[in-house]
């Protein structure tokens, strides 16, 4: 049998980390705009049943609509990793969102819509940690404290933050099994895991769906990163189209307004500007 290429395995590995409920395929919702003449561009989209793509879904289809561009979006839920790049080649699939890494840009099998989804916040990251864990952190004011504590980040086979960590020289774990699993391994504390840092616009929901687990009051770690739209290569004609929609999203406003509908009251109750910033160069990818 055929071995799967270990970037793809990889590549796979991290977008279980976007799609965290990835379980089997089955059909979404779909959506049509209204027509105005012009021929209407046909997506489907790989999503979470989780709420997870709420926000970019959301995106996609107002940016569309801003320009007046037709659209027939079909949102294909829960599709397992490897067999979403079948589908991908297949043309059942033609559309995701992922982290942006000089990787995918190089992949012939899919094409990078130019766009920072959730401008920057999700290279803004907060901890989630054990609470009786909170004093070691509340020490830590720089990169070389949060080494010095020995403590242990985790992280899903295959993520960006991985090559991050390792060339700041901070502990961290990557951990081969589906991501979720991280939750309860840092809540057992004997598992080798002490934090799992999370974006600001994913946090604190997640620390309310794993009340075991608290959200650290002192850090922000900072470095650059963020989600991009992808394309398979079938759908290619479609990038300017996507990008001349995103880019009047930004123009005009609205797609702030969209970060702000969807995450502002959780980044305001994280008080960003108290915390101790650590920055840290972006990956080195």
């Amino acid at each position: 049998m055929a071995r799967t290429p270990r970037f793809l395995h990889l590549f796979a590995c991290a977008l279980l980390g976007l799609f965290p409920a990835f379980a089997g395929a089955e059909a979404g919702r779909q959506a049509t705009a209204p027509s105005t003449g012009v021929e209407p561009i046909e997506l489907r989209m790989a999503v979470s049943s989780d709420g997870h793509a709420a926000y970019f879904v959301r995106l996609l289809e107002e940016s569309l609509k801003l320009i007046h561009q037709p659209y027939r979006l079909h949102l294909v839920k829960d599709v397992p990793a490897r067999r979403m790049w079948w589908m991908l080649n297949k043309g059942d699939l033609n559309l995701f969102y992922g982290m942006q890494s000089k990787e995918k840009v190089h992949n012939e099998q899919i094409v990078p819509v130019r766009n920072a989804l959730t401008n920057g916040l999700i290279g803004q990251r907060v901890f989630l940690i054990r609470r009786n864990d909170a004093e070691v952190f509340a020490g830590v004011n720089s990169v070389g404290d949060l080494k010095r504590t020995k403590m242990i980040a985790g992280f899903g086979a295959g993520w960006g933050d991985v090559k991050v960590w390792r060339a700041a020289d901070l502990p961290q774990y990557e951990h081969a099994g589906p991501w979720p699993t991280i939750y309860a391994m840092v809540a057992a504390k004997n598992r080798h895991v002490d934090y799992l840092p999370r974006g600001v616009i994913e946090v604190m929901e997640e620390a309310r769906l794993h009340p075991q687990l608290a959200v650290e009051q002192h850090l922000l770690v900072d470095y650059r990163a963020d989600l991009g739209f992808y394309l398979a290569a079938s759908a290619a004609s479609y990038r300017p189209i996507i990008e001349r929609a995103l880019k009047a999203a930004e123009s005009s406003g609205m797609k702030a307004r969209l970060i702000d509908e969807a995450f502002g009251a959780d980044i305001k109750a994280l008080d960003l500007d108290r915390r101790t910033r650590l920055r840290i160069a972006p990956s080195p990818d």
